[in-house]
């Protein structure tokens, strides 16, 4: 059986190698929508995202705050899930915006929304994970923690 603090850090060390993940939540009429967002992480592996204040995905968690995250979209078979209730902080706290920000490596200025995000007001999502899975295939970069079944690090 594979130690608790290896397969804790080799998720810690993909997640903090990621800037993106999935993000899925339910709309108002109950169907589920998915947007990719950027993220960081803390020690407890709580994830912290940056949206816009008037984003679709905000509406839907002030519904339904339960989401779903994915990280990991190849071409690497490795992937982390995790869903839990997010928490919306109204003031967006620059020190983590800078953070997620710097992790991010733009091709140009116009990539993605994110310089346009701050237009509408930028708010703070927390996501303590209740359930936490990581799934590793990839046997030559992460030796110590592949496997042909889920790890399951939460609950």
């Amino acid at each position: 059986m594979m130690k608790k603090n290896v397969l804790n850090n080799e998720v810690r060390k993909f997640l903090e190698e990621h800037a993106t993940a999935a993000v899925a939540t339910v709309s108002s009429d109950g169907s589920p929508q998915v947007a990719t967002m950027y993220y960081d992480i803390d020690k407890d592996l709580n994830f912290y995202f940056i949206a816009a204040s008037n984003s679709g995905k905000l509406k839907n968690i002030k519904l339904n705050k339960y989401v779903a995250i994915a990280v990991g979209f190849g071409p690497e078979p490795v992937t982390v899930q995790a869903g839990g209730e997010a928490e919306i902080s109204l003031e967006a706290n620059d020190k983590l915006v800078e953070k997620i920000l710097g992790k991010i490596k733009f091709q140009s200025l116009d990539q993605w929304p994110v310089l346009w995000l701050e237009k509408g007001g930028l708010v703070v999502l927390k996501v303590k994970p209740k359930w936490l899975t990581f799934l590793n295939f990839d046997k030559e970069g992460h030796p110590e923690t592949y496997s042909h079944d889920f790890h399951r690090l939460l609950p």
